[in-house]
């Protein structure tokens, strides 16, 4: 049965930015579903090192035209699938088009079927407030991905405060050893990495691995850094393989803090230290942790942040609060946001330190 699948989308874009986008976008949100995507006049999408679809056509700001294997158990069930870009009045409008799912589908029964269920119905989920929070939240803070944010992190200046406290609590040596749990951009390692000292790195967002691999290149071709895509909670690492940790703008995200701190525990030597940025309640719903990411934030008082540390197996645990007005001064914080970073005396942002 013949039968064409076309979904559209108008953007402010000139044609040529449009689909540079798309491109990029297309290639990591597949990646992120076990698809790697090559583009290019050449390229391909393989899935498990077998080929899923062929580039046919590839005219950038135009047309990308794929040959897709739908049905690998029918070699002559073949699909086109196209990306095709048209200048509007507003822009661009994007069109996705997939001709002749119906010859390997079946009936027009099957083929509705298919389009209500595989489709429609996901990007309907996709618009709804729950998944539609989930997916800004990990775009921007859990699992940031995205040009925006792949520029953020690479110089994320509001960070910088929290990271001047950090780094200076860990007081790293040439001698050290020092591991980063998730890096993001990797702005914090290449502070850390001034002081001469060795670094390794996990996050679990690839895009961010990119990123910071990127931001310290000269380090990881000196042999002093690897940065690897992992979780919090079963590190890529040897038991007692450093002498120190960190961990900024993690904790509240995480499923299962006791397992990642354990985690941390178990690779540092004997003695290392251990300072995290915490997640503070004071934040919830301020510009420091806004909708929707503080409904889907764990936040955490000085004696939640201790008892997490003490069952993770932490000889000295303790939570200090620090100021980070001069910090945030210091990094360039502009004038009309500095008040964010102060607070009142004895109060200010946690920060969870322990030795193992």
């Amino acid at each position: 049965m013949s039968a064409v699948l076309r979904i559209g989308l108008d953007v402010p874009l000139a044609p040529p930015a449009a689909f540079e986008l798309l491109i990029d976008e297309l290639t990591f949100a597949l990646g992120r579903l076990g698809l790697e995507f090559t583009p290019g006049p050449d390229g391909r999408v393989t899935e498990n090192q077998v080929i899923v679809g062929e580039v046919a056509t590839w005219e950038p700001g135009v047309r990308a035209t794929f040959r897709w294997h739908q049905a690998p158990w029918d070699p002559a069930g073949v699909t086109t699938i196209e990306l095709r870009l048209e200048p509007g009045d507003a822009g661009t409008r994007i069109t996705f088009e997939q001709r002749g799912p119906g010859d390997v589908i079946g009936g027009a029964g099957e083929v509705i079927g298919w389009a209500a269920s595989a489709v429609l119905a996901p990007v309907m989920r996709a618009a709804s407030p729950g998944a539609f929070g989930d997916w800004f939240t990990d775009r921007h803070a859990r699992r940031p991905s995205g040009a925006q944010s792949r520029t953020t992190y690479a110089d994320p200046l509001y960070h910088y405060p929290n990271f001047r406290v950090i780094l200076s609590e860990l007081a790293l040596r040439a001698d050290d050893a020092f591991l980063e749990v998730g890096c993001g951009g990797g702005a914090l390692l290449k502070d850390a990495l001034a002081s001469g000292c060795r670094a390794a790195a996990v996050d679990h967002s690839a895009e961010m691995v990119h990123v910071a691999r990127r931001t310290n290149a000269a380090a990881i071709a000196e042999g002093r850094l690897q940065i690897v895509q992992g979780s919090a909670d079963a590190l890529p690492f040897d038991r007692e393989t450093f002498t120190c940790a960190a961990m900024t703008g993690v904790l509240g995200f995480l499923p299962d803090p006791v397992a990642a701190f354990s985690e941390v525990r178990r690779v540092l030597r004997a003695g290392g230290r251990f300072v995290g940025l915490g997640s503070d309640p004071e934040l919830r719903g301020t510009p420091g942790a806004p909708e929707p990411m503080a409904s889907r934030l764990r936040f955490y008082d000085e004696r939640q942040l201790e008892g997490l540390a003490r069952a993770a197996g932490f000889a000295e645990v303790w939570v200090i609060r620090r100021d980070l007005e001069a910090f945030a001064r210091e990094a360039g914080v502009p004038d009309e946001h500095i008040a964010l970073f102060a607070s009142p005396p004895g109060e200010g942002a946690r920060f969870l330190v322990c030795r193992a």
